[in-house]
């Protein structure tokens, strides 16, 4: 694993445990890290900037890249 991707894997760690801390209000604290995260990208990339990061990640939605939906496991290869 090279640096970037242990940097990427730690700040993951970092953000789940965050959003551990409000199981009661889990929603309300995604969407307050979602804001925080559109504000540091106007900041840093200005509007037009964000703008393209929000495409794509809208892109990447609709492609199914973050799809939930497991695919079926054959019953044969179920410990």
């Amino acid at each position: 694993m090279d640096e970037d991707e242990l940097i990427m894997v730690e700040a993951q760690t970092d953000l789940m445990e965050l959003l551990s801390k409000y199981p009661n209000h889990s929603l309300q604290a995604l969407s307050m890290v979602l804001k925080t995260a559109v504000d540091c990208y106007v900041l840093s990339l200005g509007e037009d900037g964000a703008v393209k990061i929000l495409e794509t990640a809208i892109d990447s939605v609709n492609n199914g890249k973050h799809s939930q939906l497991l695919p079926k496991i054959p019953k044969n290869l179920v410990n």
